[in-house]
């Protein structure tokens, strides 16, 4: 599934009711009511394996092509996790609005300011947040990617910590003298995302808009699209201080949408990388998929050729601590 950005309701869906006519914001005041705190919840703890190979090893280049030598095996990799299930649908389930409550009435321009403050309010601590547009009447909905990542820090913090323990273990088991960069490390993160399925976010039977986006505890568990694998990767190499990361959005030549994340590591000749408030990001397309386990995938600083020209169409650049 790919971002959207749902309009916010227009003037028109908010007409002005005569004083005869009092306003009906009954769905809308019923969404104010309901609890802003994320929900404690027992937990229930599952197990959770993930395998991924890297055929790092097996790399060469020849007259700057990037061939796989076949008889070198790719380093495989095994990670068992714990993961609270109940935390992680509890999660989801505070992320999100009912499109319904987005609508209201208003009689005055101070009641209309008052009331799209309790919205934007309410939505904030939701994971949403609205863009104003230029003609002020309509607003953009759109995840707040800081939300997440901030929401899922100490759940997450564990499975960055088993991915670099794990990497370290079948380094040293491999004997791999070249002491270890942070970009070995965030390279080690990326190749545990590209593990996780591709999955198209499914219409929700909760009603709610989540703007096509899972949260990254549930897309670990379940697998997730591009932006869902893309917060997940940046709470990931978060959690564990490993780099700063921004989450960037496009326009593909179709009018969707696509993400992808910018990690700031050092280069390496022919990285695509973007450029943001002075500072350089190296892309990481999540999306990608080691769907035969043998690790020749996508590496660091490669993105797709359908979108490799984005930096022609509209793009947004969203940084996160």
């Amino acid at each position: 599934m790919l971002l959207c950005a749902p309009l916010l309701g227009s003037a028109p869906d908010r007409e002005r009711p005569t004083s005869a006519s009092p306003p009906s914001n009954a769905a809308f005041e019923a969404w104010l009511k309901t609890p802003s705190e994320m929900p404690s919840v027992s937990p229930r703890m599952v197990r959770h394996t993930i395998a991924w190979a890297d055929v790092t090893p097996a790399i060469v280049y020849e007259n700057g092509r990037r061939m796989r030598d076949p008889s070198i095996e790719p380093w495989r990799f095994t990670v068992t996790l714990r993961i609270d299930a109940a935390r992680a649908e509890a999660v989801e389930q505070h992320f999100g609005v009912p499109m319904e409550a987005l609508q209201f009435s208003y009689r005055s321009e101070a009641e209309r300011s008052r009331l799209e403050k309790l919205e934007h309010d309410k939505l904030a601590r939701h994971g949403l947040r609205v863009l104003p547009t230029s003609d002020a009447q309509v607003g953009m909905l759109e995840p707040d990617f800081q939300w997440l990542i901030d929401g899922s820090r100490a759940d997450i913090n564990p499975v960055a910590q088993a991915v670099l323990k794990e990497t370290d273990r079948v380094l040293r088991e491999r004997g791999d003298a070249r002491p270890v960069t942070v970009r070995d490390r965030v390279e080690a993160v990326f190749r545990f995302i590209q593990a996780i399925p591709y999955e198209t976010i499914p219409d929700l039977p909760d009603g709610k808009d989540r703007c096509g986006l899972r949260t990254p505890l549930l897309t670990l568990l379940r697998g997730g699209d591009c932006d869902s694998k893309s917060v997940l990767m940046a709470s990931l190499l978060r959690a564990a201080c490993l780099a700063e990361c921004a989450i960037v959005t496009l326009q593909m030549k179709d009018g969707t949408g696509h993400a992808i994340l910018g990690i700031r590591v050092p280069t390496r000749e022919g990285d695509r990388t973007i450029e943001h408030e002075g500072r350089t990001y190296v892309l990481a397309e999540a999306a990608s998929i080691d769907a035969t386990n043998d690790g020749d995938i996508a590496p660091l600083g490669v993105i797709g050729k359908e979108w490799s020209d984005f930096l022609k169409r509209p793009y947004k650049v969203v940084p996160v601590r």
